[in-house]
């Protein structure tokens, strides 16, 4: 007896038969750790899920039940998303965090290369950031759209003046090549030296007489 209530010559003899119990030859296994998966939440249902093709490739917490390829979570091209959007290369190459994409082929001629399809929602999360609101994008839409149609119709301007001027150009060769001058009356330019003026077109003829 220890003075505290132990006996010490008691537990070294349950020790040595516990060991004993065991065996020369037997192993001692730690206990399995317990698995902890970090599930994510479905931003549509709400539900939890693993892995989805959205979260994959887009880094988007929608599970595969409630991908919506038709609305939802379309994919777009980058033309489209520049065009459509008012987005620069930098606001998709270099802007943080880059847009994720991914790589198709172009369905209208292999040869073109690879087509870079975004997630239309991420877009446009994207084209507010760089605008402020829908109501700026909306008018810098309109401001491009009535730019781009003064600078269709200068050209259509342009093109109708050239038209014209060719028009007349031809008509003048057309007219001067069977117009045969009509000249007035003979003026007297100096001693040996007179003129006459066609009276159609203005030709003037100068001839010396002996």
């Amino acid at each position: 007896d220890t003075g505290g209530g132990f006996f010490l010559e008691e537990e070294e003899e349950e020790q040595q038969q516990s060991h004993h119990d065991e065996g020369p030859g037997s192993i001692v296994h730690p206990p399995a750790p317990v698995l902890e998966f970090d599930y994510l939440i479905c931003e549509d249902c709400g539900k939890e899920f693993m892995d989805s093709y959205l979260m994959q490739h887009f880094d988007w917490a929608t599970c595969d039940n409630c991908r919506d390829t038709e609305d939802k979570h379309k994919l777009i091209t980058r033309t489209e998303a520049k065009e459509e959007y008012l987005l620069k290369d930098c606001d998709l190459d270099k802007r943080e965090p880059v847009l994720r994409f991914i790589l198709k082929k172009n369905p209208h001629n292999s040869r073109w290369g690879d087509m870079k399809l975004y997630l239309k929602r991420q877009v446009i999360q994207r084209s507010l950031e760089v605008w402020g609101s829908e109501e700026s994008l909306q008018e810098a839409k309109e401001l491009r759209r009535d730019s781009r149609e003064k600078m269709k119709q200068k050209k259509f301007d342009k093109k109708v003046k050239e038209l014209r001027r060719a028009v007349r150009s031809s008509l003048w060769k057309k007219g001067t090549s069977i117009h045969e001058h009509n000249y007035g009356p003979e003026e007297n330019v100096d001693e040996d030296t007179f003129k006459k003026t066609c009276t159609v077109c203005g030709h003037e003829l100068t001839y010396e007489k002996m």
